[in-house]
């Protein structure tokens, strides 16, 4: 009977059978261990040799390790290696992949003992159980319970749905590409996947559509999985594959179902075709189907979504007032956040992750469009009862930081005029001429103030003061001085709103308090300091006591830090009874979230039930922005040492 020490000597002396010199950490790259632990098997295969009388293994520093002895022992060493040697150890590295795909490849209610288990990792009992809790930790970020029952060993408790979605996830994620494709032909054991390959392949080029191979392999994987699995169908909601059926995912999917059915003599059912489409969808991919049928689809996808356009709609509107700028009548961008934000509510409904590797970027370098964003996450909340990701909201954050760009250098202007309308008309065109940032300008009398123009217009060019802080004021309009005059005071204007004085309005004033604020505080981590300001909120009677959990799950979720040491947290709505702020500044900045350190947090305790209440909510969120940036407040923020005193330097 083979032992652990055997297997360990004859793996190393199979290294140094050549007769070649090999370095421990040779040795320890080779067999995915660490230098002592190879010390150790050199030891175990020296006392091997001995107790046999082959030989010896010699050593010489910094040269290495070397087998010494003559060829009738060799011959026997060889042949000990061929018995003892056949046993694959598996590596430290690759351990939890492995004992993930054990499982995988259980049949329902089917267990796995964990002696069998231990002797196939060579591991003792509590390295195996130090190793299955991680295992189990994975499990439950796929919602996939792993149970250690007394009879059965490792059993996997899940729903079907989240079953397939956890082992196209393994595939795609966890098994290294030399491995991938030798595990899938033991996993699909009598499958033959070169035909699923063909067939997919064949309608790619039917619809003119190419996948990336990430795509391309989950949909290999859905269907062979829906064919391997017939007896445990998964569930999809009927309102959800009434939608699906309007899509040219939708009929893609039925194409390569009804290829593949007849191929391998089954029938997918409904549902079978509609997870199929919902993970193309979770890839990006939206298609409206018939071009003759646009209208008609637009049509259903409305009335299905009219959560969603609602949605955007408060987004837009509530990023117009935070950003002061008009983008909720940019219908570029309303469109272009109703087709990213469908996919998106997909990804997260169907548990499809999707990473932004551009995230750190954005977070710097967009840091006020991505701070004004995170009242989407509470918005996103109330509308689809999810929890969108950091990573889903960077890549909002580029649509809207694109739709600000291309304003930025633009400017909408109305002429007052006091003079006749062809005279107004060469001035309009001079100023368009020789100032191409004005965009467009409208000719409108002093009393037009109720007119669509004047109420959208950047600029008011005017001769005398009409009162309005967009005033531009030029006597003399067809001069090159009143032209040059203009100029110089669009500058001022965007000089002077960049640097204006940050501070609260008298507005957000009932949001704080000097008893929510907590200067110079030590938390030994953020679990600590979220319970310590949702207690504080809820002894004052502002929340329940399920904000908290709500604030802790977000944060396992996402991350609230946004930049600039500063972090954002904030719990569900639906526990905040009246909305406040916790400010807390730390003596020591504490690490975040793995990678950000933070010493200033905001925890919001927000609700917006009412229009006046989400109308503060912005103006919060419009005004925190420019504080953040001005390195005067931050300072103040991180220096101060008396609540009462940083209460009254908020709101001056």
């Amino acid at each position: 009977m083979r032992t652990r020490e055997e297997c360990d000597a004859a793996q190393v002396l199979e290294i140094l059978l050549p007769g070649n010199p090999v370095t421990v950490s040779a040795l320890a790259a080779q067999l995915g261990l660490t230098d002592k632990q190879v010390r150790t098997r050199l030891r175990q295969a020296g006392d091997l040799l001995e107790v046999n009388g082959w030989g010896e293994i010699a050593s010489k520093p910094r040269v290495g390790s070397w087998l010494e002895s003559d060829e009738p022992h060799l011959a026997d060493i060889r042949s000990f290696v061929r018995e003892f040697g056949s046993q694959t150890v598996i590596p430290l590295s690759q351990r939890e992949s492995h004992v993930l795909f054990r499982l995988f490849s259980l049949k329902k209610r089917e267990g796995l003992s964990p002696g069998r288990l231990a002797e196939e990792l060579y591991v003792s009992q509590p390295t195996l159980t130090r190793l299955m809790n991680s295992v189990g930790q994975q499990l439950e970020t796929w919602n996939i319970s792993l149970l250690n029952d007394r009879r059965a060993g490792y059993i996997l408790q899940y729903e079907e749905n989240d079953y397939r979605k956890a082992v196209s996830q393994f595939f795609l994620g966890t098994v290294q590409d030399q491995e991938r494709e030798r595990l899938l032909g033991q996993f699909f054991q009598g499958l033959d996947l070169a035909w699923l390959r063909r067939i997919i392949v064949r309608q790619e080029h039917e619809w003119h559509l190419h996948f990336s191979d990430q795509v391309f392999l989950e949909v290999l994987l859905v269907l062979a999985l829906a064919i391997q699995r017939q007896d445990h169908p998964v569930t999809v909601r009927t309102e959800d594959a009434r939608m699906l059926e309007r899509y040219n995912d939708y009929l893609f999917a039925k194409a390569i179902c009804q290829e593949a059915g007849q191929m391998f003599g089954v029938v997918f059912s409904e549902e079978e075709i509609c997870f199929l489409t919902m993970r193309i969808m979770c890839a990006g991919f939206v298609r409206i189907s018939q071009p003759d049928q646009i209208q008609e689809t637009w049509d259903v996808i409305r009335e299905y979504d009219s959560n969603l356009l609602a949605f955007v709609d408060e987004v837009l509107s509530s990023m117009a007032a935070i950003l002061d700028c008009a983008l909720d009548t940019d219908q570029n961008l309303r469109n272009s956040l109703i087709l990213h934000l469908r996919s998106t509510v997909f990804r997260l409904r169907h548990g499809q992750r999707r990473s932004n590797e551009l995230l750190q970027y954005i977070k710097t370098e967009y840091s006020r469009v991505y701070t004004a964003n995170w009242i989407i996450s509470m918005l996103f909340e109330k509308y689809f009862d999810l929890q969108i990701t950091d990573d889903e909201l960077g890549y909002i954050v580029l649509l809207i930081q694109s739709a600000l760009e291309r304003r930025n250098t633009e400017y909408n202007a109305v002429i007052l005029a006091d003079f006749a309308r062809s005279f107004g008309e060469l001035v309009s065109q001079r100023i368009i001429r020789y100032i191409p940032e004005i965009r467009r300008i409208d000719i409108l009398s002093r009393y037009e103030t109720d007119n669509p123009h004047y109420r959208e217009a950047d600029l008011i060019i005017t001769r005398t003061s009409c009162n309005d802080p967009r005033e531009v004021i030029i006597d003399n309009l067809l001069s090159e001085q009143g032209v040059a005059e203009l100029k110089a005071q669009i500058r001022r204007k965007e000089k002077s709103a960049a640097s204006q004085s940050p501070a609260f309005s008298v507005e957000c004033a009932s949001l704080f308090s000097p008893d929510l604020i907590f200067l110079q505080q030590k938390f030994s981590d953020k679990e600590t300091l979220l319970k310590f300001a949702t207690t504080w909120l809820e002894e004052k009677g502002y929340c329940s006591s399920g904000l908290y959990q709500s604030a802790l799950n977000r944060e396992k979720l996402t991350s609230t830090s946004i930049g600039g040491s500063v972090a954002f947290p904030h719990g569900d709505p639906e526990f905040v009874n009246e909305s406040h702020v916790a400010l807390m500044t730390l003596a020591e900045p504490m690490l975040w979230d793995g990678e950000e350190k933070v010493d200033v947090v905001f925890f919001a305790a927000f609700n917006m039930n009412s229009r006046e209440e989400r109308h503060r909510i912005e103006t919060f969120y419009k005004e925190l922005i420019p504080c953040m940036a001005d390195g005067r407040f931050m300072k103040l923020l991180r220096s101060s040492r008396d609540s009462i005193s940083l209460y009254k330097e908020l709101f001056r």
